[in-house]
């Protein structure tokens, strides 16, 4: 028999509420990681779960006080208008069973959930079904529902749930590999069901990763809302009995808030910061605690002193061996470097708001972070900021609030005279630095063309496009050094190469432009270079690489005036990628957003106009939202007419054989498939 005195069983206690939950086949990898972080304890703990198995095996307290609902000996009684069938599990909540009506009214399967008596409260068996009755009412397609609710003869209190047969969150994403952004969009499926209970005044109590079930076809069902809300006893205000949870019994430590150890108020700030946990679990494998939490006082302790690890750092941390830290970065399809890149910037701060210590600096709703979680999705800025010198500064301030007052108060008049200035001064720089580089790349391209013009003419021979062009790429591979016109050039080349359908020379072009364009710090050219070569990589297939070309072009590009028309350029290339990846959604959300960024800016460009409404429409088409795809259409011809265009051989093409080729891509709208017009739809 394995003894243990209090101390080694506070040490070992938190560890056996981490794996008792799951199954054999996962216990094995658990167990490899813990003995490499702490050998003693891995093996004190294998020797206490094979102590269990065995009085599991000899049915050891079957009859436990307090939890009827675990012994085996139910099967086939029936419990209110419920037959039941089976144990699926146990816990200190109480025993989930397998159930079926039997009264004949209709054939549906739940779980039966039998709750621990000493949870239960003063409350009776009608206030107890009272409260079921009002949670009844919480109806979401990503909660799972609650049935029924009361008391058996025996006074065991039970709920009735709507029966769902899925995996754990967490082990369905790592048994199918799912990648960051597959990850996200599931646990935006959480936080909708999480809102939907915020907007009825009921919090969760336990979100954590064995509530949270997907189903074989991918829905996402979050189980046990409600129950804090079960349990609660009468004399509060209708207001704190909804939104409070005072039984420390109704969450899991792991997945607590600092306001739920230290017997605070639980809200549905609260909620945020148990999200936030989940999430931190689903991105790195890891608790935002860390794994070396050797009891239960220094879990609390974490939870409410110690700050997290940032997610892109823990992933590659030391403290982890190689092979865990690969082991984990494989089962979201990427590497450690690759997965901590991902990490690094929105998520790491999305999650670091979420999981604050003060509930008031953490999301102020469930609905916030899922719309930062959007803005991620959608590469757009998010609403949070991270933790720099602004943050820092706060603090400091709200420390010594008095030396901090008279300080300011001296140095306010200096400090803005001074800020204005050199504000100014630096406004003043930049402006006169873009207009110098555009004045230079202006003569640099005049002189360029009127040197290969020139020299063309020379020979007397008649040459044609692709000549020309293959004499202009001669030319620039002959210089030496990275320059911003060099590159400029030879990426307006591997464009023209594009236009004429020459697709090697294209490629083998911009890719010299692309590397040309790392040596250079001009963040336009450099996402220019990133941005035409993604396109021309569409044309050959290599779809990942031209996302990553793309996301590393917006990634360069300041959100300053001057780099509109580059932004613009990008975002086209972009909707481009994303329609060829099969992602429409996703192409329209990218022209919408060029055609806001160029409405947004002080430039005014019809013809960059033009390009992006074909840009949409056909973005549009693609999506099969031909009617969105029509009006688009249909403001090119007056845009035309009003530049005296439209008569123009690029007029001809787009009215006659519904095809334009822009200088980005080749845009297909196929006359063929219209039936009055060249705007119409089937």
């Amino acid at each position: 028999m394995f003894t243990l005195n209090p101390e080694q069983w506070k040490i070992l206690s938190s560890y056996l509420d981490q794996v008792l939950p799951m199954s054999e086949a996962e216990r094995a990898p658990w167990l490899e990681s813990l003995r490499h972080e702490n050998p003693a304890v891995a093996t004190q703990i294998q020797a206490l779960l094979a102590e269990h198995k065995a009085a599991e095996q000899e049915g050891f307290l079957e009859d436990t006080l307090g939890m009827p609902g675990i012994r085996q000996g139910l099967a086939g009684q029936t419990i209110g208008a419920y037959k039941l069938i089976s144990l699926i599990g146990h816990g200190g909540m109480g025993s989930v069973w397998l159930a079926e009506r039997s009264d004949g009214r209709f054939e549906r399967r739940s779980a039966l959930k039998f709750l621990n008596v000493a949870l239960a409260g003063r409350g009776g068996e009608e206030r107890f079904k009272r409260e079921g009755t009002i949670l009844g009412r919480l109806s979401h397609t990503n909660i799972a529902e609650l049935v029924d609710a009361g008391v058996s003869s025996s006074g065991q209190p039970y709920l009735v749930l709507e029966y769902v047969d899925g995996e754990h969150i967490d082990r369905h994403c790592d048994q199918r590999q799912l990648d960051v952004e597959a990850r996200i969009y599931l646990f935006l499926d959480v936080l909708l069901a999480v809102a939907h209970a915020h907007s009825n005044l009921i919090v969760h109590p336990d979100i954590k990763p064995s509530n949270v079930l997907i189903r074989k076809d991918g829905q996402v069902k979050l189980l046990d809302f409600g129950i804090a809300k079960l349990l609660q006893g009468e004399g509060e205000t209708s207001e704190v009995t909804l939104l409070t949870v005072g039984d420390s019994g109704l969450m899991t430590p792991a997945f607590a808030a600092p306001e739920q150890v230290t017997g605070g108020a639980v809200t549905t700030a609260t909620d945020v910061h148990a999200l936030g946990v989940l999430l931190y679990v689903l991105l790195t494998g890891q608790h935002p605690a860390g794994s070396d939490s050797r009891s239960t006082a220094e879990l609390v302790k974490a939870i409410v002193d110690l700050e997290p690890a940032r997610p892109s750092v823990v992933v590659t941390s030391p403290k982890a061996t190689a092979q865990l830290t690969t082991s984990r970065a494989a089962l979201r399809s990427t590497t450690p470097e690759k997965l901590a890149r991902v990490l690094q910037g929105d998520l790491d701060t999305i999650v670091g708001k979420a999981l604050k210590k003060v509930p008031g600096e953490r999301y102020p709703s469930v609905t916030a972070l899922a719309d930062d979680l959007r803005r991620y999705l959608r590469h757009e800025p998010i609403s949070a900021r991270p933790d720099r010198l602004a943050y820092r500064a706060e603090k400091f301030i709200r420390r010594n609030r008095v030396a901090v007052t008279f300080t300011a108060l001296a140095m306010a008049a200096i400090l803005a005279g001074l800020i204005g200035t050199i504000t100014q001064a630096r406004t003043a720089q930049r402006q006169r630095d873009f207009a110098l580089r555009q004045l230079d790349r202006a003569e640099a391209i005049n002189n360029f063309n009127q040197f290969i013009l020139s020299d063309a003419s020379v020979s007397g021979k008649p040459f044609t496009a692709k000549e020309l062009l293959d004499r202009a790429q001669h030319t620039l591979e002959r210089q030496h050094g990275a320059s911003s016109n060099r590159a400029e050039l030879m990426a307006s080349i591997g464009m023209q190469y594009n236009a004429l359908d020459e697709a090697a020379a294209a490629h083998h072009v911009l890719d010299e432009a692309y590397t040309l364009s790392r040596g250079v710090s001009d963040p336009g050219v450099r996402a220019t270079a990133s941005c035409y070569l993604a396109g021309t990589l569409v044309r050959d297939g290599e779809m990942d690489r031209a996302e990553s070309l793309f996301q590393e072009a917006m990634r360069e590009l300041p959100d300053e005036p001057q780099f509109v028309f580059v932004r613009v350029e990008c975002l086209e290339m972009g909707s481009q990628v994303a329609r060829e990846r099969g992602d429409g959604r996703e192409g329209i959300a990218r022209m919408e957003s060029a055609q806001r960024v160029l409405h947004g800016s002080p430039f005014d460009s019809d013809w960059l106009e033009v390009e992006i409404l074909v840009e949409l429409g056909e973005a549009y088409r693609v999506a099969g939202q031909n009617s969105k795809a029509v009006s688009v259409f249909e403001k090119v011809d007056p845009l035309l007419a009003s530049m005296g265009r439209d008569e123009t051989g690029f007029a001809q093409v787009l009215y006659n054989d519904g095809r334009w080729h822009s200088r980005d891509s080749a845009v297909r709208w196929n006359r063929k498939n219209c039936s009055a017009g060249p705007f119409a739809f089937p």
